[in-house]
């Protein structure tokens, strides 16, 4: 039985020619017989050693020798194919320097993380007999259909179109403009007697100004001193800065004319 090379140096499978030529210098000089003199064992260990280096050196002696070694390893674990008739493999050198030669490219591509060329197979060409002109055209049309839309999806989200300007909302008029004013004096009143201190606040400055509503301070100071009661530090601003102000209506501007 021939021993397991790859063992007897101390590498992995996947070893490089200068990961075995390492490996040789190294257990050569271990096992060498000037180290170990009248060591028999030792002297055996050096052939050894030297022979799994000319095998494991050569490129073509290394491919026979890993088929051997595969097919040993798959009887271990398989010992009743022992006696099956073997078919001899028969390799010729060129072919096994080319094998070399791509992995050694592969290794090198794959080190230097550059991406080899990549194989592209023509569409619909990789038969024997080439298809018909008509579906050829049935299925480049059919990739069209599927490809544009995306396609126009994608050209749509990076040029959206311009959107129009809003039209300017027509102004309100002089009677809209009071009736909303005096809806919200009455929903703020509303809120003010429910008890909401900011309501409160608002709408005894409405009174003390007469703005919307007629003017009534001493109902306005009523209001404040409601929501000063809830804590509001603006209804208790109010009572201190508003109560020396002369009591004059507010003047609301006159509409253009």
């Amino acid at each position: 039985m021939r021993e397991d090379y790859y063992e007897l140096l101390d590498i992995p499978v996947t070893a490089t020619a200068a990961e075995v030529k390492r490996a040789y210098y190294a257990q050569a000089r271990r096992w060498h017989p000037d180290r170990n003199p009248g060591d028999a064992a030792a002297e055996e260990r050096f052939k050894l050693v030297a022979e799994a280096y000319r095998v494991l050196g050569d490129a073509d002696e290394r491919y026979q020798y890993d088929g051997w070694l595969e097919r040993h390893r798959r009887l271990s674990r398989a010992p009743e194919l022992e006696a099956m008739p073997q078919r001899p493999i028969r390799v010729s050198a060129r072919h096994a320097r080319e094998r070399r030669a791509e992995r050694e490219d592969r290794r090198e591509r794959r080190r230097s993380g550059v991406r080899g060329p990549v194989r592209v197979r023509p569409f619909l060409l990789n038969t024997r007999k080439p298809p018909s002109l008509a579906a050829m055209v049935a299925v480049y049309a059919l990739a069209a259909c599927l490809i544009l839309p995306a396609l126009i999806k994608g050209y749509q989200a990076t040029y959206p179109r311009a959107e129009e300007p809003e039209k300017p909302k027509a102004a309100l008029s002089e009677a809209e403009v009071r009736a909303r004013l005096e809806n919200y004096n009455n929903d703020l009143l509303q809120r003010a007697r429910a008890g909401d201190a900011a309501a409160q606040v608002r709408y005894g400055l409405l009174l003390y100004r007469g703005v919307g509503v007629a003017m009534n301070r001493e109902e306005a100071r009523k209001w404040w001193e409601k929501a000063a009661a809830q804590g509001n530090a603006t209804a208790l601003y109010s009572l201190e800065h508003f109560a020396a102000e002369p009591e004059t209506a507010h003047e609301e501007p006159e509409a253009d004319k």
